[in-house]
């Protein structure tokens, strides 16, 4: 009630929006201006969704000159990203170009014109162009294809903090219009290609993951399709060529690991999508055998690495579908269902032992009846155990869908005796160790990898589920 006494934070915001040559920047660096957004004061959200400031605060973001307005394109991101749902609406509204001008400037600029030069006079128009208007643009979604200019920059132009204020703008903007954010990235041409080119910046990764994600939404089944279509897939799985260097092999794998643990897990607390064409795609016999081969080459000069990250990629495939999972959920329901029974009992057993206890104060008549045992019990707790109100059953456990792994299962057995050939005679330096006992020759990340290759296979085919 401090305003009442005129106590409250006098804010400068008025003041600024009075002005009446009040420049975007001006605004942008009030330092009152991010509470105002937040209490959604109608003046600064109605100055700030106008189209052309819609324009500039975008183009803060993705200018190629992105150093020169770091502090501004910070400011813009927070603005884009509030709880105000009229910026989303403006992100997603189709613009002709003529709405993203400001009025005056076009208005001044049209009168500077008109007084520095008489206006000429009118050409006739000629006779077969009469009746025919000048072409105008359509309308489309201007300001989201102006944002999606940082996908457009090559790899090594994006800094890191601009990928971080583009992904975190577009990925509020999945979660606010999904649908209308969606189709523009559909009608992206080469929206797949930018995506992989950059791999290398983990806020663009994220936001490749957020749009798969969306493959549960209603609408949402056609995301990975239109993943598959564009060959995603094939182009990680491209980069995971021996030829390759390391970190290239490491930011493919990393994305396919991700893809594959939010397609398909075993934890019933974490959500997934389920099996999807990028799923089938991965575990088919054609991409199964082009990262076998990958792996066993000899000649190429990185297929160490191409190796580690293969078997990490057929080991996630293995684990997340093929796994002991289901009854390790069995027995924790079962657990979980009785600890609740039992604190079910023990509070109502107390409840019964409070409106007891007040029974017995109102009368000394019912409290000589009740206490005829030494240790407190009688007639009364039998009564009360089969008072108790029982537990529902625990529920089934849940029944993970059957993924099949089948083709990859068999490619890999056909490679079983190339892969025990390099546990003999590795690829990398085996080059012996002093060691406390002398020197040692080291088992090498490469025989690992395919050590738990094979104790997975091994663990499948012990499985009925797979067999």
């Amino acid at each position: 009630m401090l305003w009442r006494f005129g106590l409250q934070h006098a804010s400068n915001i008025d003041k600024v929006l009075d002005k009446d040559d009040l420049e975007l920047e001006e605004l942008l660096g009030d330092m009152d201006l991010m509470q105002e957004v937040r209490e959604q004061n109608p003046k600064v959200i109605s100055y700030l969704v106008q189209p052309p400031n819609m324009k500039q605060m975008v183009d803060y973001i993705a200018t190629e000159d992105y150093f020169k307005y770091t502090k501004l394109a910070t400011t813009a991101a927070e603005i884009l990203c509030s709880n105000c749902l009229a910026f989303a609406d403006a992100l997603v509204a189709d613009y002709v170009p003529r709405d993203l001008i400001d009025s005056d400037d076009e208005s001044s600029d049209g009168d500077d014109r008109s007084a520095a030069a008489p206006a000429p006079d009118p050409a006739p128009p000629p006779a077969g162009d009469a009746a025919q208007p000048l072409p105008r643009a359509p309308p489309r979604q201007r300001l989201l294809d102006q944002l999606w200019g940082v996908m457009r920059l090559d790899a090594g132009h994006v800094d890191a903090q601009q990928a971080a204020l583009f992904s975190r703008v577009l990925c509020c903007l999945l979660q606010r219009k999904p649908y209308q954010a969606l189709d523009f990235i559909h009608a992206e041409a080469g929206a797949v290609e930018r995506f992989v080119e950059h791999l290398a910046l983990s806020p663009i990764v994220d936001l490749l993951l957020k749009i798969i994600s969306l493959e549960e939404l209603d609408r949402g089944p056609g995301v990975t399709a239109w993943l598959r279509e564009r060959g995603l897939v094939r182009m990680l799985v491209d980069r995971l060529a021996p030829d390759r260097d390391p970190e290239t092999h490491s930011l493919s794998a990393q994305v396919l690991l991700d893809i594959i643990a939010i397609s398909q897990c075993n934890n019933p607390a974490q959500p997934t999508i389920g099996t999807n064409p990028l799923i089938d795609e991965l575990k088919s016999n054609d991409i199964v055998t082009r990262l076998a081969d990958y792996m066993l080459d000899r000649a190429a000069p990185n297929a160490t690495s191409t190796l580690i990250n293969c078997v990490y990629i057929f080991i996630e495939l293995i684990r997340r579908n093929y796994s002991d999972a289901e009854s390790a959920y069995a027995h924790q329901q079962q657990q979980q269902h009785q600890q609740q029974q039992h604190q079910h009992q023990q509070q109502h057993q107390q409840q019964e032992g409070d409106e007891e206890h007040l029974r017995l104060q109102g009368s000394d008549d019912e409290d000589d009846e009740d206490i005829d045992d030494e240790d407190g019990t009688g007639p009364h707790d039998d009564q009360q155990t089969s008072r108790l109100p029982q537990m529902p059953p625990p529920p089934p456990p849940r029944e993970l869908p059957t993924v099949d792994l089948s083709d990859m299962m068999r490619v890999l057995a056909l490679r079983v005796g190339d892969l025990a050939q390099l546990l003999d005679s590795p690829r990398s330096s085996t080059e012996p160790v002093p060691t406390t006992q002398g020197p040692r020759e080291p088992l090498g990340f490469e025989r690992l990898r395919i050590c738990e290759l094979f104790a997975e296979l091994l663990h499948c085919s012990n499985m009925p589920r797979l067999n």
